[in-house]
């Protein structure tokens, strides 16, 4: 390490997979090294594997096999790991403050003066990930069951479950058919997950527990674009309309956008969909940080974005860093990186790296990554799969998809957790219990 200094300090916010990837690198080339010093920091004290969360609003998982506490992560004599809440980033004065959840009355004379922290950096990694992004529609926040989290999750499991216990206790058919209308706003990949394994939970699971009212059961999908999954070829949007109309004649409305969400109505337009349960799964946006800075930090509008360098870095702040959701990184054709969990990961990756080049004197390493694929599990049966051009559907885009994901699960417990899930839904139902 070339610096001449007698410690430095590198800081990275957030423990999503850009966020962990980066600190496990980072940690990898300067373990118990007391010249750098290591800072992890995140609101909560896990790491969540996102690609899976709908599994867990319909009880396919349970949360500890997408959850793996970051105290837990590998660590050493030179880190730190803060759950805190990020306040505000001073570039310039290259400091990061950042407020302590509230401790109990037992314990407040004590935490007093952990309550508020200055963070020093030398060098920071910004991967605070992404939020719900609700594209100013009136009443979508207010009147809507987002998923981006496990608190989410958990809301719409005992949503679900809890609109099928009221339709037996109605008797209007058509109280009922309200009742039991689920409505997906998204039609990209979170929003078909999610309806095809809301699709396998309807048919099976709660089909058996409340049979006087599961055939009233029904999903609509309002799509703003011309087709499912625009993400990828038409392949995919064919398989995945097909796949769920089989499952459940799911409506799928395309080229269709929410103007309104009021209590119980959805507004399309001029029209309405009377229903009980709306879940927003349109689009997310970057996590905003108050920034204060004397140079200007650029951001993409549609999605909040951070415009950085090919390198991974803010323009005009060397040693500062932004990954994963949070970053706008363009590719070779001028478009930006997707917001992908691959992408987030690689990038965290190359950061660390870069820190480390720069720590020893050498250049910067430029980001460049080809996708590796697209998987999706439409339910149970409706595993789509592109590997390296090659595309797969049925059991074998199925076994595909559950080694790919069970490969990246943080943690052995986590990933122990997932495959004893997996395995033991393969013979018997799936967990209908509230949270």
């Amino acid at each position: 390490m070339n610096r001449k200094f007698p410690h430095v300090n590198v800081v990275i916010l957030g423990a999503g997979f850009a966020g962990v990837y980066a600190y496990l690198r980072v940690l990898k080339e300067y373990k118990n090294d007391k010249r750098v010093r290591i800072t992890l920091i995140n609101n909560k004290d896990e790491f969540v594997f996102i690609p899976l969360i709908h599994e867990v609003a319909t009880g396919l998982l349970s949360p500890a096999g997408v959850t793996q506490p970051i105290r837990t992560l590998p660590t050493a004599s030179n880190v730190r790991f803060l759950e805190a809440d990020i306040e505000t980033l001073d570039l310039d004065r290259k400091e990061v403050k950042v407020t302590y959840p509230n401790y109990s009355k037992d314990h407040k004379k004590d935490a007093s003066e952990l309550e508020r922290e200055t963070i020093l950096y030398d060098f920071l990694v910004l991967a605070l990930g992404s939020e719900t992004n609700y594209y100013d529609v009136p009443g979508a926040r207010e009147n809507t069951l987002p998923i981006k989290n496990l608190d989410d999750t958990k809301k719409i499991k005992n949503h679900l479950i809890e609109r099928f216990e009221e339709a037996e206790m109605l008797t209007s058919e058509n109280e009922i058919r309200r009742a039991l209308r689920f409505i997906i706003v998204g039609g990209g990949p979170t929003g078909v997950e999610m309806a095809g394994e809301i699709a396998d939970l309807v048919v099976s699971e709660l089909a058996l527990a409340f049979p006087r009212v599961s055939g009233m059961a029904s999903i609509v999908i309002i799509q703003g674009a011309p087709r499912l999954v625009p993400q990828m070829d038409q392949w995919f949007s064919r398989k995945v309309e097909k796949i769920l109309y089989k499952k459940t004649r799911t409506r799928i409305l395309l080229n269709a956008r929410v103007t309104k969400v009021e209590p119980g109505k959805v507004f399309v337009g001029n029209e309405s969909i009377i229903t009980d349960t709306i879940i927003w799964t349109a689009g997310v946006k970057a996590k905003y940080l108050d920034i204060a800075s004397v140079h200007p930090v650029e951001f993409e509008k549609k999605t909040g974005r951070i415009k950085v360098t090919s390198f991974l870095e803010l323009p005009y702040y060397n040693g500062v860093f932004v990954i994963g959701d949070q970053a706008w990184v363009h590719e070779k054709d001028g478009q930006a990186y997707p917001m992908r969990a691959q992408f987030a990961v690689r990038e965290g990756i190359v950061a660390a790296e870069n820190i480390v080049r720069s720590l020893q004197g050498l250049s910067l390493k430029e980001f460049h990554f080809q996708d590796l694929g697209f998987i999706l599990s439409i339910g149970k049966g409706g595993a789509l799969a592109k590997i390296m051009g090659v595309r797969f559907s049925g059991p074998i885009a199925w076994l595909i998809y559950r080694a790919a994901y069970l490969t990246k699960v943080v943690g052995v417990r986590a990933k122990m957790n997932t495959l004893l899930d997996w395995t033991l839904n393969l013979f018997a139902p799936r967990d209908i219990s509230k949270f």
